[in-house]
């Protein structure tokens, strides 16, 4: 049981650091380029069919701006407790 909960409170910790790093990255864009995004997701509606080809281009762009790949990379390193692959 007590390992259970140790598991759960890990994954919780993960999930919040993750959510930090987010958060952290959307504060690090210029506010031209959060507003742009946030247009371009609600305009979209979750279907990028909803955009156009132009407009798909530039929300990969903004997206990738995000670096959310090394947000990714860091909070795996992180639960691994820092040790390489």
């Amino acid at each position: 049981m007590r390992a259970r909960r140790m598991e759960r409170l890990t994954i919780a910790a993960s999930l919040g650091h993750a959510a930090w790093a987010v958060g952290r990255q959307w504060q690090a864009l210029p506010a031209e380029h959060r507003s742009r995004l946030q247009a371009l997701l609600r305009r979209s509606a979750g279907r990028p069919a909803n955009l156009s080809e132009s407009e798909r281009r530039e929300l990969r762009r903004l997206i990738g701006e995000l670096n959310l790949g090394e947000v990714l990379r860091n909070g795996a390193m992180r639960a691994r407790g820092g040790r390489r692959w």
